[in-house]
């Protein structure tokens, strides 16, 4: 299927090309954006009593997006560096994890690789009317509104089992009506399932209706063994004045695979047999220099020995340069589970470059 989907995006690219030299230079425009984040701190073991440096989500992102005509779009997210964030080594939490980021199966280390190992996304969209056919490595129709931030925006530390555990880029097809009604968009999805070995299918509802906006999704596929497995989200916002406050619950009706990255010949096990994420953000933006979030989840999974575990943090933003947000210091604490604390500090930079 990826070999597929690849063959049909190669054969598109001509007619691409000739629609961006045929449009007129109102409806094209393209960008590349050089996204670098460091991230320094400490992450403390009460249990152990130990304190360790952390990286937090130290990394180095190439987004290049934008028009060919006023029909067609497209956008390529790369990811370079990726960090561990409980290293206290900055060579081993950059490069040596970053070797391991991309394969395919992630976090299902030791299988196979991906065609490109480096590339979150890469794929072309076309809008007649209403409608949007997007075709290319994208993101997966789950996960509610937790998908919506940029990975390089994400406190990795406190993200939820789901952002942190499934694979969500993946190559897929995805045609979407935009509703007469100016605020409802229904998305279908055809594309690779998390464990990249069967199809998965997928809906998403997405609605602003005032303050309220919705981002309801299924995802449905089959494991290595030919069950069915089912991840369902709720995403809910609420945006009133320089408040936004998000609430998304998932669950995972049968889970999904793990195999042992230490032995090729190894039968995959399931690794959550069911659970649930519920993920609630609120984001406080008094000015356009400052803003500060709190944001936290809730993960239950049940397998042989039920288990949870809950993520917490605090994080203050402040923008320096006028009018521009492409400049961020960061400062962050918390907590994962009862065990870890943490308190970060962090610069990202968003330096944009106007191809056309």
């Amino acid at each position: 299927m990826k070999k597929f989907l690849v063959v049909c995006a190669a054969m598109m690219l001509p007619c691409f090309l000739v629609r961006a030299q045929e449009a007129d230079d109102a409806g094209r425009g393209a960008v590349l954006s050089f996204i670098p984040r460091f991230d320094a701190g400490v992450l403390y073991d009460k249990d152990v009593k130990e304190a360790s440096v952390s990286f937090g989500n130290t990394s180095f992102y190439t987004l290049f997006e934008g028009n060919i005509s006023e029909k067609w779009s497209f956008s390529v997210m790369n990811h370079w560096l990726f960090s561990s964030f409980d290293s206290g080594n900055f060579k081993d939490a950059v490069w040596e994890y970053t070797k391991d980021a991309y394969k395919c199966d992630w976090p299902f280390r030791g299988r196979d690789y991906c065609e490109w190992n480096f590339c979150d996304w890469a794929y072309v969209t076309f809008s007649p009317g209403p409608f949007e056919f997007t075709l290319g490595k994208q993101t997966t129709l789950m996960g509610g509104f937790e998908y919506e931030d940029y990975d390089y925006d994400v406190n990795t530390i406190i993200a939820s089992s789901i952002w942190s555990n499934v694979p969500c880029y993946r190559w897929a097809f995805t045609p979407a009506w935009n509703l007469p009604d100016g605020k409802s968009k229904l998305s279908l999805q055809l594309a690779c399932d998390p464990l990249n070995t069967h199809l998965s299918y997928a809906a998403q509802w997405d609605g602003t209706y005032g303050p309220y906006s919705m981002r309801w999704s299924a995802l449905t596929y089959k494991n290595v063994f030919d069950d069915w497995r089912l991840i369902a989200s709720l995403g809910n916002r609420l945006e009133l004045g320089d408040w936004t406050i998000d609430l998304t619950w998932t669950n995972k009706f049968g889970g999904f695979i793990v195999l042992d990255p230490d032995d090729e010949d190894a039968l995959p096990v399931d690794f959550v047999l069911k659970g649930q994420t519920i993920v609630p953000s609120i984001v406080w933006t008094p000015s356009d220099k400052w803003e500060l979030s709190l944001k936290g989840s809730y993960n239950y999974c049940s397998d042989d020995n039920d288990y949870s575990y809950t993520t917490a943090g605090l994080t203050g933003s402040w923008f320096p340069i006028r009018d521009s947000h492409s400049l961020r210091i960061q400062a962050s604490t918390g907590l994962l589970s009862p065990n870890y604390f943490y308190g970060l500090l962090g610069v990202t930079w968003n330096f944009d470059l106007k191809l056309w």
